[in-house]
C-alpha cells in the first residue's frame, strides 16, 4: 500500500509533497521468515501465558472514570503479537515509514544529534533516522513488542540501539539526554494515563530546548475505514468499539503538552490518501499494525463474516488504482524550554 497524496500545509513542509507522491520506497533487507520464528517463537509463547493488559503499558483497568471508560482500557492487549504478524508489518510499514519520514523532515533532524524513537517498532524509521544523524550523532530506539525489537536488531549500526522499552517508563534514560524524541503513530495506543507519563517522560529526559514530535491518530477526523467498520459490525450486533485505539482531538494534544510543560509549535491535522488492492490487503495491514488486536474480539465464523461484508461495502471505494480510503493524523511538534 503506498501514499499517494496528502493535504500538507506547504509552508511549514516545504518537501512533503516530494515524499508523498513517491511511488517507490527504498526497502530494507527482510529478516528470512523461518530466522525469525526461530529467534522469537519462545518470546511469542511467552507473552501469550502472560495475563491480558489493561493496555500497551499494563495500566490498572481502574484508570480514568466510568464503565465505558473502564471496558476500553482492557481492549489494547500486547500479548496478541506473533512473529507472523512483526514479519508482516516490516514488510507492509509504508504507510506508517512515509509519514513518518515527513515528521522527521518536520522535525528538522541533523547531523550530530541524539535521538529516541519511542515506539520504534521494526525499526525501519529508526535506521533512516541514523543515517540523517551521522556518525556523529545517535539514534536509541525502543519498542514495548519483543518480536519487532528482534527485527529491528537486524538493522544494527554504530549509532543505532534497539532495545525493549515503554513510552511511559523511559527510566533508563538520564535526564535532559537527548536532542530529539519522537513517536510515529505510537500514542493513540496509550491510555489516557499512559499517555500523560509518556509525554511527562519525553520531557524530563529532553535538553533544553529539545524537540518532540509526534503523530498520532485524530478523533474528530476518523480513518475513513472506520464509519463502514462499524456499520458492518453494528449489522451483526457486535460491539463497534472493541480493540479501538485510544485517539485524540487537536485541543486535547494542545492541553496534554501544555501539561508537560512543552511549547507547541504545530498541532494540526494532515489527510493522506491510500489504495490497497483488496479488502484482504487492508485487514492484514490492520493486523499487522495493532499488533493482532484489529478484530480480535470476534470469533473465527464472525471474522469471516466481517470480511466478506467489508469486501462488499469496500467496492463502491474502488479506483483503477486500487480501494482508495482517507486516514487523518494529528501531526504535533513542540519544545521543551531553554535557550
Amino acid at each position: 500500500m503506498s501514499v499517494l497524496a496528502s493535504a500538507v500545509p506547504a509552508r511549514r513542509l516545504p518537501r512533503a509533497a516530494t515524499l508523498l507522491a513517491a511511488q517507490h520506497q527504498s526497502s530494507i533487507a527482510a529478516v528470512p521468515r523461518a530466522a525469525a520464528i526461530a529467534i522469537c517463537r519462545a518470546r511469542a509463547l511467552a507473552a501469550r501465558a502472560a495475563p491480558r493488559r489493561a493496555g500497551p503499558a499494563g495500566a490498572p483497568p481502574g484508570a480514568g472514570t466510568g464503565p465505558a471508560r473502564a471496558a476500553r482500557m482492557t481492549t489494547i492487549s500486547l500479548s496478541l503479537d506473533t512473529p507472523e504478524l512483526a514479519q508482516a508489518y516490516e514488510h507492509g510499514s509504508d504507510r506508517q515509514f512515509n509519514h513518518g519520514k515527513l515528521l522527521i523532515e518536520t522535525l528538522g533532524v541533523r547531523r550530530g544529534q541524539r535521538v529516541l524513537d519511542v515506539g520504534a517498532g521494526t525499526g525501519r524509521l529508526a535506521a533512516h533516522v541514523a543515517e540523517i544523524v551521522g556518525p556523529e550523532g545517535s539514534v536509541t530506539a525502543i519498542d514495548p513488542l519483543p518480536l519487532r525489537v528482534d527485527i529491528a536488531r537486524q538493522k544494527a549500526r554504530v549509532n543505532l540501539a534497539t532495545a525493549v522499552g515503554r513510552a511511559e517508563d523511559l527510566s533508563a534514560f538520564a535526564t535532559k539526554s537527548f536532542d530529539v524524541v519522537y513517536l510515529n503513530s505510537v500514542l493513540h495506543w496509550l491510555n489516557d494515563a499512559q499517555k500523560e507519563r509518556a509525554i511527562a517522560e519525553a520531557a524530563r529526559v529532553l535538553k533544553p530546548g529539545g524537540k518532540l514530535g509526534f503523530s498520532t491518530g485524530s478523533r474528530e477526523k476518523p480513518h475513513q475505514l472506520e464509519p463502514i467498520q462499524r456499520k458492518v459490525l453494528a449489522d451483526l450486533g457486535r460491539d463497534a468499539q472493541g480493540n479501538r485505539p485510544y485517539k485524540l482531538t487537536v485541543d486535547e494534544v494542545r492541553a496534554l503538552l501544555e501539561r508537560a510543560g512543552f511549547i507547541a509549535d504545530t498541532v494540526e491535522i494532515l489527510t493522506f490518501v491510500d489504495h490497497a488492492a483488496d479488502v484482504d490487503e487492508i485487514l492484514k495491514h490492520s493486523g499487522s499494525s495493532s499488533f493482532g488486536n484489529h478484530l480480535s474480539h470476534l470469533t473465527p465464523e464472525e471474522k469471516r463474516e466481517v470480511r466478506e461484508r467489508l469486501a462488499k461495502e469496500l467496492e463502491a471505494l474502488r479506483t483503477p488504482q486500487g480501494i482508495r480510503l482517507e486516514r487523518n493524523l494529528i501531526f504535533a511538534i513542540a519544545h521543551t524550554a531553554g535557550n
